[in-house]
């Protein structure tokens, strides 16, 4: 069954659909479980941080359906406590994503078993790739 987006805004009414996207406005977690187990989108292909700066910082899930080759993505945008539930129990793949994403952005996964940094020290301050980040000579 191919995933029509209508359908998937339908059903899921915490969404809005933008270009070829769904914007979540809330309940991420289960909303990107029940998709993947209803339509049978069961491949997280990666998570993208993008920092909008007031607009807060924008997490995008792009998923593939292997059953119907088809791509989807999934938009949400964090308040300003800079918190998403983790995905890793539905996605065992997000793992390495969120570590990179609460790394380099500063969010915080939570019920991730094992958030910590990926690329920068643990004594490293701050987040290179926020949009305030200055960097100390």
């Amino acid at each position: 069954m191919k995933a029509n987006l209508y359908d998937i805004q339908n059903i899921i009414s915490n969404c809005v659909l933008q270009d070829d996207k769904i914007v979540l406005k809330s309940d991420l977690h289960n909303t990107i479980g029940l998709i993947k187990k209803n339509y049978g989108f069961d491949m997280l292909k990666e998570i993208i941080a993008i920092d909008h700066q007031k607009d807060g910082i924008e997490l995008m899930y792009r998923l593939y359906s292997t059953e119907n080759e088809e791509d989807l993505v999934i938009s949400y945008t964090l308040s300003t406590s800079n918190e998403a539930e983790s995905v890793t129990d539905i996605f065992s793949s997000a793992i390495a994503d969120e570590r990179e994403i609460y790394d380099l952005f500063g969010v915080n996964f939570l019920n991730h078993e094992d958030l910590k940094r990926l690329y920068m020290s643990e004594n490293w301050q701050g987040n290179p790739l926020r949009k305030d980040y200055e960097q100390n000579n």
